[in-house]
């Protein structure tokens, strides 16, 4: 039950980032890593703190190496 919550929560972020202009395949809180490495406005601290620390940056991580697949 517990993979199928993460999943669920995983493709709702997904679906959030791409209703807001994001790349398929890619969270919203890999978005805003993204927007930070960048030096844009974004939330990767208030996400780190619900989600743990490096969350964003670990997505980020994960949808990069994903990306070249």
């Amino acid at each position: 039950m517990i993979t199928y919550i993460h999943r669920v929560a995983v493709a709702v972020s997904v679906l959030l980032n791409v209703l807001l202009g994001g790349d398929n395949n890619q969270t919203f809180s890999a978005r805003n890593y993204d927007w930070r490495r960048r030096g844009l406005p974004n939330i990767v601290s208030f996400i780190d703190i619900l989600f743990g620390k490096h969350h964003c940056l670990e997505c980020w991580a994960y949808w990069k190496v994903r990306k070249k697949w």
